[in-house]
């Protein structure tokens, strides 16, 4: 039994835990939910086709292909072209204006859009009953299960496991100050009931909402009152999101040893009490911390089991989260933005299962940085905004996080100010952002600032080499631009050091492209332009579109310096063509200068 001793004084990076409520499945109007897989775009028609139907009037019908293009923004005919996919998933038949009527009624049913309250079995709709709240909740209907909660705690005061429930809806519903409030009564309730390990849960999820709102000294009593309820009862399920929660604290300090053990104690209490969230949660964390510590086939699979289990409904919605967020931080880390991308797309598609709906803010986050490095930067900045306006409710290290990748993202457009904007944000939320604006610096010739805030946050950073590797690269461009040979040798040997311990395509493209530079700089064309070629291909196989036209642009100047002037245009128009399609604004204009120069 691993036993931990922590104080609280750095918030750390995850959303919730647990699951208050696991009733068996529910069938419904009329027959079992078998819930067909729809894309995203689908159920964005879904929710427009019926949101006539939530209004006042009662003989309201669903939306017409004319309303669902004007509320969408897209063509009559493409609403035309997914409603024919709908009727054919969802079994309607032929019927005219009748079959979207049809398709309503049958999305209501399976639960694929939320029920007008007047369509609701009458107690539902009307009498607040508790088991019409567990019910909406089952169905992942937030508001609803809230609101009939509350009406129900009104009438009578709930039982603590039912203020447990309504605290976890109003945290869905993204109502979080009553949340708060909620958990604090079913804490109440719970010590006073005399269950001092249901307190000591509760008291967990208080820690972690506490400390993700940078509430340390709040989070640090309620982390004091939970270990003194739990440790009493260390083979407990409980105690298992004790282990959950302290995880949380090392993987924050870097402490990927202690996480291993933490993550195996979790494990092994979710399997002996046919706990699935636990257990998932263990797997998750063993995996994580097998990738950080460079057994990268033994991460991948258990991440990968974890996945498995989250995708298929096995697990609460908060588990499902958690365990994405773990997987796409492992990706991210080692830039491994091809596999992030698979889970996530199968994520997207099984939103119906899992219940997610869609990304919780922090997992929005992440899934941020994965767009912005895979080129997809108007889809990415609309998740930015919003996983920085839904953060901001609960979980402020994110928002510092993605405030981070909103910065990256424009400084790639070639918006400096808005860049310079988003990283003050960042610093303002608690998340480093200096690599960032080191190039911003750059980027406006402050070439000497540039390298000593780089110099400074590597000083900062410790042996920790996923950490420094974005830091060790934007001292890499710092470095071409002052002609540092000495830096640019010292980089990359670290560079190929972190590329052999964890063997991800994007890190061995790190690293050519640093021993590119420091050969180029030393005045070994010949050699620079073998490393930059292959740091180009691993770059683009890896998904990394804007690091591969960098790439290009310098095997560009590689050619020029062994006379190859036709080569070098070549690679110069190929990488103005990759920044343009971008939208990399700066670099397309300045390599259109360089063509013409060229020219």
């Amino acid at each position: 039994m691993v036993r931990v001793e922590v104080r609280l004084s750095l918030p750390f990076r995850q959303a919730y835990v647990g699951k208050a409520y696991d009733p068996a499945p529910i069938e419904r109007f009329g027959g079992p939910l078998t819930r067909p897989e729809l894309t995203r775009r689908e159920r964005d028609v879904l929710v427009s086709l019926c949101r006539p139907l939530h209004g006042d009037d009662v003989v309201a019908q669903p939306a017409s292909v004319k309303e669902i293009a004007a509320e969408l923004v897209v063509t009559e005919a493409a609403v035309k072209q997914h409603l024919l996919h709908l009727y054919d998933k969802l079994g309607i038949g032929e019927g005219g204006e009748r079959r979207r009527v049809a398709l309503a009624r049958e999305a209501i049913r399976l639960g694929l859009v939320e029920a007008p309250a007047r369509l609701l079995p009458q107690s539902a709709a009307v009498d607040g009953s508790l088991a019409a709240a567990r019910e909406a909740f089952q169905r992942h209907r937030w508001e609803q299960a809230a609101e009939l909660l509350a009406q129900a705690d009104n009438r009578e005061p709930l039982a603590a496991g039912d203020r447990l429930l309504l605290a976890e809806a109003l945290m869905w519903a993204n109502r979080h100050e009553e949340s708060f409030t909620a958990k604090e009564r079913a804490y109440r309730a719970f010590l006073g009931s005399g269950d001092e390990t249901r307190a000591g849960y509760v008291a967990v999820l208080l820690t972690i909402h506490h400390a993700n709102r940078h509430e340390m000294a709040v989070s640090s009593g309620w982390l004091a009152k939970a270990q003194k309820l739990l440790e009493r009862e260390p083979d407990s399920r409980e105690y298992g999101y004790l282990a959950f929660v302290l995880t949380l604290l090392k993987e924050a300090a870097g402490e990927w040893n202690v996480v291993l053990e933490l993550a195996e104690q979790m494990g092994e209490l979710g399997r002996r009490y046919g706990d699935a969230d636990l257990e998932a949660l263990g797997l998750a964390y063993q995996g994580l911390a097998a990738t950080r510590r460079g057994s990268l086939d033994e991460g991948r699979r258990l991440l990968d089991e974890a996945m498995a289990s989250a995708v298929g409904g096995e697990l609460g919605m908060i588990a499902t989260g958690v365990v994405y967020c773990r997987m796409i931080c492992a990706c991210v880390a080692l830039h491994d933005y091809r596999r992030a991308g698979e889970w996530t797309d199968v994520v997207d598609r099984c939103a119906h299962t899992t219940g997610l709906g869609g990304f919780p803010g922090d997992c929005r986050t992440h899934r941020t940085a994965l767009l912005v490095k895979r080129g997809a930067w108007t889809q990415g900045e609309q998740e930015a905004l919003q996983a920085f306006e839904e953060t901001q409710l609960f979980d402020l290290d994110h928002t510092g996080a993605v405030a981070f990748e909103l910065g990256e993202l424009r400084r790639r457009r070639g918006d400096l100010d808005g860049a310079d904007e988003a990283f003050s944000r960042a610093y303002e939320f608690g998340f480093d952002p200096r690599a960032g604006m080191a190039l911003v610096q750059l980027a406006r010739g402050e070439v000497a600032a540039a390298a000593a805030s780089i110099d400074e946050a590597l000083a900062d950073t410790g042996p920790d080499a996923l950490a420094r590797e974005p830091l060790l690269m934007a001292r890499v461009e710092i470095a071409l631009a002052e002609g540092d040979l000495a830096f640019l040798r010292t980089a990359a040997r670290e560079l190929d050091e972190t590329a052999r311990t964890f063997g991800t395509p994007a890190l061995a493209a790190d690293a050519a492209y640093a021993n590119g530079a420091a050969e180029l700089t030393g005045g070994a064309a010949t050699d620079a332009a073998r490393l930059l070629t292959l740091a180009q291909r691993l770059w683009f196989e890896a998904e990394e579109p804007y690091e591969a036209a960098r790439a290009r642009e310098l095997l560009a100047d590689a050619h020029l310096a062994s006379g190859k002037r036709d080569s070098a245009k070549l690679e110069l128009r190929a990488a103005r063509a990759a920044f343009e399609r971008l939208g990399a604004r700066l670099d397309t204009e300045r390599l259109e200068g360089r063509i013409a120069a060229l020219v």
